[in-house]
């Protein structure tokens, strides 16, 4: 019996609903709720805005490398062939170089990862890193 009540009169399950596509319509989208609160800002793609973000935040280390790096050469300069203020002034210049060296695998690492993930959201090719642009 259970088996032949779906047959005979369950094709009502069969037809799927159908929501309202005016209510669909009437929604307010990200475009328009940006455009009130952020203006031309908000629009902006989130990809884009992170890796502007990541580019201005690796701008102030390299400054702060400029920084570290006179800052050395002035402790060096001015040791006057005390030992001590020699190495610490050499110790703080080779601090500086590794923090600059890992500064730029992290923008290589981001560039690469932002390049490829829009990349990969327009379905364009990943399997080669392009030249120019992303």
């Amino acid at each position: 019996m259970v088996f032949i009540l779906p047959g005979v009169g369950g094709t009502f399950l069969i037809n799927p609903a159908l929501a309202d596509t005016s209510l669909v319509e009437g929604q307010t989208g990200l475009s328009e709720v940006g455009s009130v609160f952020g203006g031309t800002r908000a629009e902006q793609d989130p990809r884009a805005l992170i890796a502007n973000i990541i580019s201005i935040a690796l701008g102030f280390l390299a400054v702060i490398f400029l920084g570290i790096v006179v800052v050395a050469g002035f402790q060096y300069m001015t040791a006057g062939g005390n030992q001590e203020k020699t190495t610490k002034a050499l110790a703080l210049l080779k601090n500086a170089v590794i923090g600059l060296v890992i500064v730029l695998a992290a923008w290589a690492l981001t560039r690469f990862t932002v390049v490829m993930l829009n990349r990969a959201a327009r379905n364009m090719d990943t399997q080669s890193y392009p030249q120019v642009g992303m």
